[in-house]
């Protein structure tokens, strides 16, 4: 089965090799399935190649999660081509009615929420019936970066992970640059129990929605493990030796000496590294969420 990555950019310093949605064409089966849609605004951009690759069809799309970078533009993928949509039960209602969804989408991320677009509402009877999906597919549930994540596994081993392992950037050195998706809040047992259900598929290579594809899918997996680990380590560390939460760059500036999976972000262009040290702030601020005062461990 081919597989193509799709660069969804939109108008935002940084916001390119960022948002993504994996077309996936079976020729022998004249079967086309889109893992995530992207955002309504870059549906064009996802249609065209839907055209050129797909040819002309859409059988299914696989959403890891219904955050408006994911899914926004699904409604927009059933208008035009009818096709099926597989999602978590706990996503499903965002679908159907996404008005609290958008609402809360434009209260958390301003600017970049109206950038994404508003999503249309999908057509109940589009969303497949739970435990069903297109075949040569299964699914597993992986809350965690959101309560409604799940990640997929293609038969020929390959795993479409949405943002239950982190994310990683395809082509920076030293390789692999990865980071959490932890912004608040994050629960990290939940999070840690969705990458051990990932372990246990033997996936081959892992797709990520933030940005690429890699082999050797459970040693990617066992590194964003260990991240989580590492970056708990660190905060509770720096916590107990007194610094502030407020004191974000002081975390920030230790992680990156110390974590090795972060080596990559000093050689980053710098509109990519601008929006990546934004998001590392993102999942600091989860961790502290997490093991701050009141709640860190002993």
């Amino acid at each position: 089965m081919r597989c193509d990555i799709l660069d969804l950019k939109v108008d935002k310093p940084g916001f390119r090799r960022f948002l993504s949605s994996w077309i996936l064409r079976d020729e022998k089966k004249n079967r086309t399935y889109l893992v995530d849609t992207g955002p309504s605004a870059t549906w064009p951009v996802v249609r065209e190649a839907v055209e050129t690759w797909g040819g002309g069809r859409l059988d299914s799309v696989l959403l890891t999660h219904v955050h408006l970078d994911h899914a926004g533009a699904t409604a927009l993928a059933v208008k035009e081509y009818g096709c099926s949509v597989s999602v978590s039960p706990k996503g499903r209602r965002h679908l159907i009615d996404p008005e609290d969804l958008w609402k809360g989408s434009v209260a958390t991320l301003g600017e970049t929420a109206l950038l994404y677009g508003k999503p249309d509402p999908l057509p109940e009877e589009a969303i497949l019936p739970e435990g069903t999906l297109p075949e040569g597919f299964v699914s597993v549930e992986t809350p965690g970066h959101a309560s409604h994540h799940r990640s997929f596994l293609c038969c020929d081993g390959t795993l479409f992970a949405g943002e239950a392992a982190g994310i990683f950037l395809e082509g920076e050195e030293p390789f692999p640059y990865l980071r959490p998706a932890t912004p608040p809040r994050f629960f990290p047992e939940v999070t840690l129990d969705s990458i051990d259900r990932l372990l246990g598929l033997g996936a081959k290579r892992i797709c990520y929605s933030h940005f690429g594809a890699a082999e050797g899918a459970m040693e990617m997996l066992t590194f964003a493990k260990e991240q989580i680990l590492f970056w708990k380590a660190v905060i509770l560390e720096l916590l107990r030796r007194g610094a502030s939460p407020s004191e974000e760059e002081l975390f920030f500036q230790e992680l990156l000496e110390r974590d090795p999976f972060l080596a990559a972000w000093r050689r980053m262009e710098p509109d990519i590294q601008g929006r990546e040290r934004e998001f590392i702030g993102n999942s600091i601020q989860g961790f502290l969420g997490a093991f701050g005062p009141g709640k860190r461990e002993k």
